[in-house]
């Protein structure tokens, strides 16, 4: 008799739960299920949880499929569990396939596909929690949101619309290949041909789309009654001002898609500076790579010192030089301090941030805009203090988790980047020519 073993956090339980957990166990004799602890799911950045540990245990326990029911409580378990319970099979849904190819050497790795179709519709009416996730995108890859979707309780993908360019009703065939090819890659249940069909599936809706296209997309997604998460920024501060309008019209959450601003990280570090821990700050200096748009990278930086210095009476401007490389620097000021970022596509920029206090100062080696620790040094210590947290992925979980929260309490605005502070820095954007 074969030995199955598969994991997960089984929140909100639903029908897409019951058939892996069936298909999981049609591939041997005895199943055992691994039903994630609530201080690892907080460990590993799954956020939202909403069914306490003995709630999932017994709702995974009254489907009758799992043999044993064992709690998973540290990254680096899998394998022992394997070894322990002398498992053949490891089971586990085709949205992390490719993760746990390393497992083969233990046992069996077997990918279940999804259960297409349920998620839209069955599942959320056993669930009116669930809030459907769907993209308009004209980039072809999802921006790395619905990776990030899964660490987050009661989000589920509905699919994917890919507008023809500016708008139009021409390409259609071509559109629709694309947006195929799309819902294949990231396994999504539904191709949406129309924009309108995108907007009665979802209740969220990401629009990742070139800055002068943002605008008319995430407007009809409001106007249809949709949540929106968008790219930021926006193509002028006209736009910013219309948009916001539309927010406090339809009372729809509307989120800047500005990931760093959700880091716990991040947070963190705001904290302790708005706290003085480096005295007043005089300085903010980084170096980063075009990330694919010089102008979105810019603006992301914009919007770090924006949050670190403030925009009252804020100044921005730009310089770029070409050669065999493009090499832009944004000048930021507020009060009495500055700040610079250098942007580049060159192999040769390394890329970091280093903030300069009358007390002390703060080092964010490497990628500063996916930070997960910076150190801190102050006024009369010797070295300095290091700041983490143990997460994995990129702050757009946390934004997601947000953007769930603002829907389920009717709020308008994030408590990461607010509609007002995110319209005054667009139009502070817009006088520094940066949009």
């Amino acid at each position: 008799m074969k030995k199955v073993i598969t994991y997960g956090t089984f929140d909100l339980f639903h029908e897409g739960h019951r058939s892996l957990l069936e298909r999981a166990k049609a591939l041997g004799g005895h199943l055992v299920v691994a039903v994630t602890g609530d201080g690892f799911d907080r460990e590993r950045g799954k956020l939202n949880v909403k069914d306490s540990l003995a709630t999932r245990i017994e709702s995974v326990k009254a489907t009758g499929y799992a043999d044993e029911i064992i709690v998973e409580e540290y990254f680096g378990q899998k394998a022992a569990d394997i070894m322990r319970f002398g498992i053949d099979i490891f089971a586990i849904g085709s949205d992390w396939k490719g993760k746990y190819d390393y497992l083969s050497r233990y046992c069996e790795v077997v990918y279940l596909d999804r259960t297409k179709g349920v998620s839209s519709t069955e599942l959320r009416e056993q669930n009116a929690k669930l809030l459907r996730l769907g993209i308009i995108s004209d980039s072809f890859e999802d921006g790395g949101i619905f990776a990030e979707a899964h660490f987050v309780s009661g989000l589920e993908a509905s699919g994917v619309y890919i507008p023809p360019v500016g708008g139009g009703d021409g390409g259609h065939e071509e559109n629709m290949a694309a947006a195929e090819a799309f819902r294949a890659n990231y396994d999504l249940a539904t191709v949406f041909e129309t924009a309108d069909g995108l907007f009665e599936g979802s209740d969220i809706v990401y629009v990742h789309m070139q800055r002068r296209y943002r605008f008319e997309f995430a407007a009809a997604a409001l106007k249809a009654g949709c949540h929106v998460i968008c790219d930021f920024p926006l193509d002028k501060s006209e736009d910013a001002e219309r948009i916001y309008r539309l927010v406090k019209d339809c009372g729809r959450a509307f989120v800047e898609c500005v990931p760093l601003l959700y880091l716990r990280t991040f947070q963190q570090l705001s904290g302790l500076l708005h706290g003085g821990a480096v005295g007043q700050v005089l300085s903010v200096d980084c170096t980063m790579p075009a990330l694919g748009d010089f102008r979105d990278s810019e603006a992301l930086a914009a919007a770090t010192f924006a949050r670190i210095l403030g925009t009252e009476g804020a100044t921005a401007s730009r310089v770029s030089v070409q050669s065999r490389d493009r090499y832009d620097r944004i000048g930021f000021s507020c009060g009495d301090a500055i700040a610079s970022c250098a942007v580049s596509d060159s192999e040769w920029l390394k890329p970091g941030m280093v903030i300069v206090g009358t007390d002390g100062r703060v080092e964010i080696p490497g990628a500063w805009w996916n930070m997960n620790y910076f150190k801190l040094l102050m006024r009369g210590e010797d070295s300095p203090r290091r700041y983490s947290f143990n997460v994995e992925g990129s702050g757009l979980r946390y934004l997601l988790s947000e953007t769930s929260q603002m829907v389920a309490e009717g709020r308008t605005d994030s408590m990461a980047l607010s509609n007002e502070e995110a319209q005054k820095l667009v139009a502070l954007l817009e006088r520094g020519d940066l949009l």
